[in-house]
């Protein structure tokens, strides 16, 4: 090579031998390219004393991005590189987390270096997300981690988002499973159904049943792709409250709307009927007229016994 000529001797002659298999590789291909050792520390931006080192076999590491400079110079592979280096003692993962991507990792035959490659981060991230103290894993990035490691979503579903607390109600249970399972954050969801996070949140918890939300249920189950049997067995059903002196056709008309699963809006369309009328009547504070029951027997598909049916045509006559 031009920066060589006029040299006495030819490069490599007169070295300390190697006393390691990544120092001898590391000095057969610069030899193999006739290159001095201060040539392969220009070309590849380390510091000749290191490369000195190196092929000695004083210094037995290197960093990833000064392996991949001197693969790059030395027109070899990184792992090359990688493998002749002696294995270093792994630190163990302290949580659940890090112990399911370190096995899964391993299993997949997948270096860290190249674990933090398919992830997009720096090598440090990728070693403290696997041997780190955290527990839990953001949505976004638990994603990309599934990616990485084939795995479903739902196997990393328990370590997603901060810790919550339990939920009150099984409803509450099986949308935030269901939720967890397909990676999507309580926010996404929300966006989804176009209601709040807070929405979200409080169904979650337990404190919103969505007993007189047929709709929602419907939107539940389509955004969370579960059939609506599976969300409406374990919603709670509303639990009216007796009044003093009970209406008997208002406790029948309530009981069948909430037997058939329709709220007042799905009644208002099927009927004809204002949910103000429908409210009214079913807390007792005022009768229907005889066309007004007959819309609501056509709404509930049902026929309103004779005797409840008098007390609507009663109306009136006081």
């Amino acid at each position: 090579m031009t920066g060589n000529k006029g040299k006495s001797q030819p490069a490599g002659v007169g070295m300390t031998p190697s006393k390691t298999e990544l120092g001898a590789f590391i000095r057969a291909r610069r030899l193999a390219l006739d290159l001095r050792q201060a040539s392969l520390a220009k070309r590849s931006g380390l510091r000749q004393s290191i490369v000195s080192l190196l092929e000695i076999g004083t210094r037995t590491y290197l960093c990833e991005k000064q392996m991949e400079r001197l693969a790059n110079t030395l027109r070899c592979d990184v792992e090359e590189l990688r493998k002749r280096m002696p294995v270093r003692h792994l630190a163990q993962p302290k949580t659940e987390l890090g112990k399911l991507i370190r096995s899964r990792r391993e299993a997949l035959g997948l270096s860290l270096p190249a674990f933090a490659k398919k992830l997009g981060i720096p090598l440090e991230k990728a070693k403290k997300l696997e041997v780190g103290t955290q527990q839990t894993i953001h949505y976004e990035k638990a994603m990309t981690v599934a990616r990485a490691l084939n795995l479903k979503p739902s196997k990393l579903a328990k370590f997603m988002g901060a810790n919550q607390k339990a939920s009150e109600s099984d409803l509450g249970q099986l949308i935030r499973t269901r939720r967890k399972a397909l990676g999507m954050s309580p926010k996404a969801l929300a966006e989804q159904l176009e209601v709040s996070r807070q929405f979200v949140s409080q169904v979650e918890l337990g404190r919103s049943s969505l007993s007189e939300s047929g709709d929602m249920i419907a939107r539940l189950a389509q955004v969370l792709q579960l059939d609506v049997e599976e969300l409406e067995a374990v919603r709670p059903r509303r639990k009216r409250k007796q009044m003093e002196s009970p209406n008997p056709l208002a406790g029948f008309l309530a009981e069948e709307r909430v037997r058939l699963g329709l709220t007042m809006r799905e009644v208002s369309k099927l009927g004809g009927i204002s949910q103000g009328t429908i409210s009214t009547v079913e807390r007792g504070l005022s009768r229907p007229s005889p066309a007004v029951l007959d819309r609501f027997a056509r709404a509930l598909q049902c026929q309103i016994p004779p005797e409840l049916a008098r007390l609507s045509r009663g109306q009136g006559r006081r």
